[in-house]
């Protein structure tokens, strides 16, 4: 019921403009609270049984009205604050009596908070004996009474309106604190407010100077839900009425999935106050309380709705079943029945909201208690125990919120955290529920969401304010889920995934959305233009072939269409599809269209969209770069390649076909190739690119194998010894670097062992430097060492050892790059320390004896100094074979596990155990094809302690120059050399 003030008008004008209301828009009703030209006609009471002190009344007459009131008025009243209240602050009611004046009509609700009686089903009378309505009526007439000079009173209606959204609609508002001005032109700027607000409810502004008028030929002035206190300018200076009423002319705007025509909005749909949706179809409640629908491939609305449903005040929509408020607070439902979705409890009433989502429904009822139905096996159908004073309810995929006294209840299916409330949420006034997440819209125009976040439906935009309504869609079947978001200044915001993130050219003014599976609805009012709903997308084809851009449109009287490319009107392009054939390059340009209303409300022009001709694809890039490809053994090495052409995502796909040796490899057609690194997957590879217009050949990889480990680049001994070594056999090297020869055969008096040995004509690594640094042996060695243990060479005449080694007063052999064999004699040594002697020759070696450089001072930056991690290192035994030897760096010691078998994708081949006679056999590193010096072995391992050790030359660095430079000046040497230090900068750092 609606109720309101009109001044300085006499009864029969206002009897009039209740008829003229009531004729043009369902719920608007203009009655005078009171009138000074009388007393109103009297009213007929239609209570039934009414009980007071448990005394049931039967009021027929006005006695029985006075018994019943003072009845009444012979027990207290019931106070205000103890009663349930919607987020607003009023009770929950449908008609509220003036116990003072009880000839009144119901008033609009209890705005002064009067204390009440309750009469059953939502009416109360109101204890108003000490309101004094005579000067509330004075102050209100004085608000409307504005003195203008040469101009009649104006005078302001102030209005009520219950209009058919859920729990939104029903709050009494009123226009007030009316003021007025001429302005130079002699029209009038009128500002007013609304007083207690529109709670973000939107209502047409009107105006007219004419109250018997129809409303709908008032003036339109806005929307009043985005702010409290309205100003208009250039007013008419006559006498003037203003009302809030529900939105008229409205348009409906849907967007986003299509398949089933729920974007084929009927034509003629122009008052609309509510829009809803399901999977294949959507809804709209119309303001004369009628119901239409579409989709559902081209369902007619008789299908979509049931015949004679009428007196409707809020409809919404499962994923196949709707139910529908009355205005008499009953409920109906109807559609599929599969779980119960459509059987409304038996007695339920005093509805005030209802909810659904999936296969199940809610229902609000004025109370604050919350009743569903419908599939429940998470028990979203099993309403908590004890939820009461509810304000808002919403129903999700399988679970439920409602908001209590500004907090959030929840229940249901927690599988994705959609009923964990975010902590500290509070002050909530309206929710929503998707399939697995949920939304909050504060007090505040802010948004809370929580739940799932597959799709980003739960990020809600940074800085998000001044929302007043909020959507939440997407279901299992589309895999999509998204949210909306109305603000105040009549736009959406929208998050998630799917089409829905885009609402359409020209929408603006909106005063309501609605979600469905992944479709979205608006309702716009004010501004008449059309909006485009699908806009044309960009075409891709090849020469010759056909294409048809497509776009659609809505306005209040139906709109037409009109092509163009490049903004020249395409001569009997007026359909919504634009069909092109025999495509050529020179129709390679924009088109768009121009949508007009049919009853001259204006036009909009789409966004351009472009035609494209497909062309042979191109390789963007590969990765990594094609050039030779040294991989280690047994790991995977991926290999892709990014191509582009038009249209290779838009119905002309690029093809993949890989190819090994210029063969193609089967089942190898994406545009990436992983093989595992091995002997029989050695050589080329290639991709070739292919789509409808053409094709393209990558360059080519070419891949070898190395056995490199985790610290090591391509210049390693695995990789030398994988590709370079001499002798290699199915992965078995005999690493000897001259034949005929062993420790046990050479003796003082067997010097021709050694100089008649059979040395390879290649060197044993090929490429790499430093091999000739060690001492083959010695002469005149005493008994039992048999030539064992070499030096190695850090200068042309310095060498290092082991101090248990005693090389100096003997003949020392030295193999050069070219297989010659030169001899020169240890004349002195100087023990350092740390199993460290450091010796000098009596003449330099040629520069073709190489000597090897020394891993510097600051190697454990790059060289892991943790004792853990291992380095792939180089070890040489008395036989003069090498090996792996996995090192680990501490401090002044370099160790080595030789338990460790087959290190850093080695296999056992390369794995030999230090024996007694290997100490002073260095320890290497190589790098980049040259072979740096660490240490030497200091001792070899045993069963129960595998691990030997050596010195780390790095921390000695100093003292082997120091001793190095006493040596040459102590043997006159002509030269005096220093250790040379190996530069790291370039080897990968790897102490990270």
């Amino acid at each position: 019921m609606c109720a309101g003030f009109l001044t300085s008008l006499n009864f029969t004008q206002a009897q009039q403009t209740v008829d003229s209301v009531q004729s043009d828009t369902a719920s608007q009703i203009l009655i005078p609270a009171m009138n000074p030209n009388g007393p109103v006609p009297p009213i007929v009471w239609a209570f039934n049984d009414i009980k007071v002190n448990n005394v049931s009344l039967d009021i027929t007459s006005v006695a029985d009205l006075q018994t019943m009131l003072g009845a009444l008025q012979s027990q207290p009243p019931v106070t205000f604050a103890s009663l349930p209240k919607n987020r607003f602050g009023q009770v929950y009611g449908t008609g509220f009596w003036s116990l003072k004046n009880p000839y009144w009509p119901p008033l609009p609700g209890n705005i002064y908070g009067a204390d009440l009686w309750p009469l059953g089903n939502g009416n109360f009378i109101l204890d108003d004996r000490l309101i004094d309505y005579d000067a509330l009526q004075a102050a209100a007439d004085a608000e409307a009474a504005l003195t203008l000079t040469a101009s009649p009173m104006m005078s302001m209606s102030m209005m009520a309106s219950s209009l058919s959204t859920a729990y939104a609609y029903g709050n009494p508002v009123y226009l007030t604190n009316m003021v007025a001005s001429f302005t130079n032109d002699g029209s009038i700027t009128a500002s007013f407010g609304i007083r207690g607000g529109t709670n973000f409810v939107p209502y047409n502004i009107l105006m007219s100077t004419n109250v018997a008028l129809p409303v709908a030929s008032w003036n339109w002035l806005g929307i009043g839900y985005t702010s409290n206190n309205y100003t208009f300018y250039g007013q008419p200076a006559n006498l003037g009425f203003y009302i809030l009423a529900k939105p008229s002319k409205t348009m409906v705007v849907p967007w986003g999935d299509d398949f089933y025509g729920q974007c084929d909005i009927w034509t003629g749909i122009t008052n609309a106050v509510q829009v809803t949706g399901g999977i294949e179809f959507r809804l709209a409640l119309l303001n004369d309380g009628t119901v239409t629908g579409w989709g559902y491939n081209g369902a007619t609305p008789s299908e979509l709705v049931p015949t004679n449903l009428v007196g409707v005040a809020t409809i919404a929509s499962g994923w196949q079943h709707n139910v529908a408020l009355l205005t008499n607070s009953m409920v109906t439902a109807w559609g599929d029945n599969f779980y119960g979705e459509i059987n409304v409890p038996a007695g339920l009433t005093n509805v005030t909201v209802i909810s659904a989502q999936a296969l199940h429904s809610l229902a609000l009822k004025t109370n604050g208690i919350v009743v569903a139905w419908g599939y429940g096996p998470e028990g979203e159908t099993s309403v908590p125990a004890g939820l009461t004073n509810v304000t808002a309810i919403a129903a999700g995929g399988e679970h439920n919120l409602a908001v209590t006294n500004g907090y959030v209840v929840a229940w249901g299916y927690n599988g994705y955290g959609q009923c964990t409330l975010p902590a500290n949420l509070s002050n909530v006034w309206d929710v929503a529920a998707g399939w697995e997440h949920s939304l909050a819209l504060k007090k505040d125009g802010t948004v809370v969401a929580w739940g799932d976040n597959s799709y980003g439906e739960i990020n809600v935009p940074a800085g998000l304010s001044n929302v007043v309504a909020i959507a939440a869609g997407g279901d299992p079947e589309t895999d999509t889920a998204y949210s909306l978001a109305l603000k105040s200044n009549g736009t959406i915001v929208a998050w998630g995934d799917g089409e829905v993130l885009n609402p359409r050219n020209g929408l603006s003014n909106v005063i309501a959305i609605g979600a469905g599976a992944a479709h979205a609805l608006a309702i716009r009012t004010g501004p008449r233009m059309p909006v485009i709903t699908l806009a044309p997308k960009d075409k891709y084809q090849v020469s010759g072939g056909n294409v048809a851009f497509t776009a659609s449109g809505v306005g209040l009287y139906g709109v037409s269409y009109q092509w163009q490319t490049n903004g020249v009107n395409l001569s009997g392009a007026t359909r919504t599809t634009l069909a092109l054939t025999n495509v050529q390059a020179a129709q390679q340009t924009a088109y768009s269209v121009v949508v007009t209303d049919n009853g001259g409300m204006g036009s909009i022009t789409s966004s351009n969209a472009s035609l494209y001709l497909v062309t042979p694809p191109t390789i963007i890039s590969q990765s990594p770069m094609p050039t030779n490809q040294v991989a280690a053994y047994q790991t995977n090495l991926t290999l892709s390649v990014t191509a582009s052409a038009p249209g290779q995502l838009n119905g002309f796909p690029l093809s993949y076909q890989w190819q090994f040796n210029g063969t193609n490899i089967s089942g190898a057609n994406l545009n990436n190739y992983t093989l595992l690194v091995d002997t029989p997957t050695l050589g080329a590879y290639s991709v070739v690119v292919t789509n409808v217009a053409g094709s393209v050949t990558s360059l080519v990889w070419q891949v070898t194998m190395t056995y490199v480990g985790s610290y090591i680049d391509v210049g390693t001994l695995a990789y030398h010894l994988s590709t370079n070594a001499i002798g290699r056999t199915n992965g078995s090297v005999n690493m000897n670097i001259y034949s005929g020869w062993s420790s046990g055969a050479y003796s003082a008096t067997n010097m021709g062992v050694l100089t008649n040995a059979t040395w390879s004509t290649s060197f044993w690594l090929k490429g790499v430097h430093g091999l000739s640094a060690t001492c083959v042996g010695f002469s005149n060695a005493p008994a039992g060492t048999g030539g064992q243990g070499p030096m190695t060479l850090v200068s042309p005449r310095h060498y290092l050892c082991a101090t248990h080694m005693h090389p100096e007063g003997y003949l020392d052999a030295f193999l050069d790059t070219n297989n010659v064999i030169y001899w020169r004699k240890s004349v002195q040594r100087v023990d350092i320390g740390n199993d460290t002697s450091v010796g000098i020759l009596d003449a330099d070696l040629p520069p073709s004896v190489e000597i090897i450089p020394v891993i510097p001072t600051n190697s454990s930056f790059y060289i892991p100094a943790n004792n853990v991690s291992l380095v792939q290192g180089i070890g040489m035994n008395q036989q003069k074979q090498i090996f792996g030897q996995p090192m680990r760096f501490s401090g002044t010691d370099i160790t080595w596990d030789s338990s460790t078998t087959a290190p850093f994708g080695l296999t056992t081949n390369w794995n030999v155990n230090i024996v007694p006679g290997d100490s002073s056999n260095p320890t290497m590193i190589l790098i980049s094809n040259q072979l740096v010096l660490a240490s030497h072995n200091f001792s070899k391992p045993s069963f129960s302690s595998p691990i030997t050790s050596g010195p780390n030359y790095a921390a000695q660095f100093l003292t082997i120059n120091q001793t190095m430079h006493f040596l040459s000046t102590n043997n006159t040497a002509s030269t005096d050399y220093q250790l040379t230090p190996f530069s790291l900068t370039n080897w990968p750092i790897i102490n990270q």
